[in-house]
């Protein structure tokens, strides 16, 4: 995706002859290795997936975590603060029912993760899409998308941007932490809307929202409004993830 100052550029007109032919080229090769992938991923015939038990899960998990945090020089480390969490993340994304029993939750809704700044919420979901990628796990697969960048993009793009993110499985990293949208002077909570509409194409198509967020379920009620936290629930499972920053 081209820079803020890019895209402006292009919006006013302003694009070099070069840097347009450089742009169409790279957006060509990021459009053919996303289609190359969802092709593989819609094609019945293609052999790509293969179901997990939640032990394998597990230790993919713990190896893909390990060299992750190896990246920044941080250690991955299992402790009391999000021992039970791990479990439950790994009962959930193999699809197994003990995730219902022992959470009160349901496999069929997203998640909705929330807890102190630098618990570990964002790292889970990145460690997960790096896993389905490398391990060609296509029913584990989202998008990770930064609600900063979203109103970004919809300052910029309009609505288009809100009918991309209303489909599909994706992650929303830092709920409740983005400014208002802009457009035409109309200044709104746009991740409010998109997730209600979100909420109406999981009735209707079963997809998948998560989210993490460092605000309580009582603050989100009180940013977001009645309205959207009332879909919320029958939306998300809840689930906390207790600790002080591992970015220490």
């Amino acid at each position: 995706m081209s820079s803020l100052g890019q895209r402006l550029k292009i919006k006013m007109g302003m694009e070099s002859e070069k840097e347009r032919k450089k742009r169409i080229a790279l957006e060509k090769k990021d459009r053919d290795k996303h289609r190359v992938y969802n092709e593989k991923v819609r094609n019945p015939k293609t052999k790509l997936d293969k179901q997990i038990t939640t032990t394998e899960f597990k230790s993919i998990f713990f190896k893909e975590a390990t060299a992750y945090f190896l990246e920044v020089n941080r250690q991955f480390i299992v402790d009391e603060s999000n021992k039970t969490f791990l479990k439950w993340i790994s009962l959930y994304f193999t699809n197994n029912l003990d995730f219902e029993t022992e959470t009160n939750g349901e496999l069929r809704k997203g998640l909705l993760v929330y807890g102190d700044c630098g618990s570990g919420k964002s790292s889970i979901f990145d460690i997960i899409q790096n896993i389905s990628l490398k391990y060609n796990l296509k029913h584990l697969w989202f998008k990770n998308v930064s609600v900063h960048d979203v109103i970004t993009d919809y300052n910029i793009d309009g609505e288009e941007i809100v009918k991309r993110l209303t489909r599909g499985n994706i992650h929303f990293d830092d709920l409740g932490t983005e400014k208002l949208a802009n457009s035409w002077g109309v200044r709104e909570k746009l991740m409010g809307r998109i997730l209600e509409i979100r909420y109406n194409n999981f009735k209707k198509h079963g997809i998948k929202t998560f989210v993490t967020t460092n605000l309580s379920i009582k603050e989100i009620k009180k940013y977001y409004g009645v309205r959207v936290a009332d879909r919320l629930y029958e939306l998300f499972n809840f689930i906390e993830l207790t600790g002080n920053s591992r970015r220490f």
